[in-house]
């Protein structure tokens, strides 16, 4: 009998000469990721460069999270966005869904290209030239590039919380279901034992995360 998930992961291995080709095209400037979504807390699988700072064991990022919640298998490439790391590098990304023979979503593969030395001289060119800032286009996405799921699950509760407007002790039943809502619809109920975090968070039991919910 064959093991499924064992055949996903082989799957996943073949696309490994691929990133090491990508790498060694773009030089020390990019970085290239396979992630296994069989496990989205540890699911950073192989790496070639280092432009986030991961390492192997780093979690899916809040974006993954939210596309895998809202289309599940019909999920799209993401192509050419641009996020900022948590040590203000300005990365432009790529991501590609791998599948299995019966079309689920088994990974991803990323490409992350540190563009902060062509975002600055790109600034200085506008300066001097005196070019209006460009309209934002809706191609930046706000990523953390977490290291371990703790990071993913504080930075959806501070985004979300910014998101309200409100504190979280001072927020009424109404906002509180907003609250648990917004996290919903970000994918933070993918994260195991993401209910009893939320109601810690809260300060309220299990059963009304439920309750929320519904």
């Amino acid at each position: 009998m064959i093991d499924v998930n064992e055949a996903n992961k082989n799957i996943l291995r073949r696309y490994e000469p691929i990133a090491d080709m990508i790498h060694a095209t773009f030089g020390s400037n990019c970085e290239v990721v396979i992630h296994d979504l069989s496990n989205v807390h540890s699911s950073l699988v192989y790496i070639q460069g280092n432009v986030t700072g991961r390492e192997l064991g780093a979690p899916t990022t809040e974006v993954i999270l939210k596309q895998l919640r809202q289309q599940g298998n019909e999920v799209k490439d993401k192509l050419g966005f641009t996020t900022r790391t948590t040590d203000g590098k300005m990365v432009k990304t790529s991501l590609s869904f791998i599948r299995n023979d019966e079309g689920e979503v088994i990974g991803y593969l990323g490409i992350n290209f540190d563009i902060t030395a062509f975002s600055m001289v790109s600034q200085v060119i506008k300066e001097f030239t005196a070019v209006p800032a460009e309209e934002d286009d809706g191609n930046h996405l706000n990523e953390s590039y977490a290291k371990n799921i703790d990071e993913v699950f504080h930075h959806l509760i501070t985004s979300v919380t910014l998101e309200i407007g409100i504190p979280i002790p001072e927020m009424s039943r109404n906002e509180r279901i907003r609250f648990v809502q917004k996290l919903e619809e970000k994918g933070a109920f993918l994260i195991q034992g993401s209910s009893d975090r939320i109601a810690k968070v809260l300060g309220v039991s299990k059963q009304t995360i439920y309750n929320y919910l519904e």
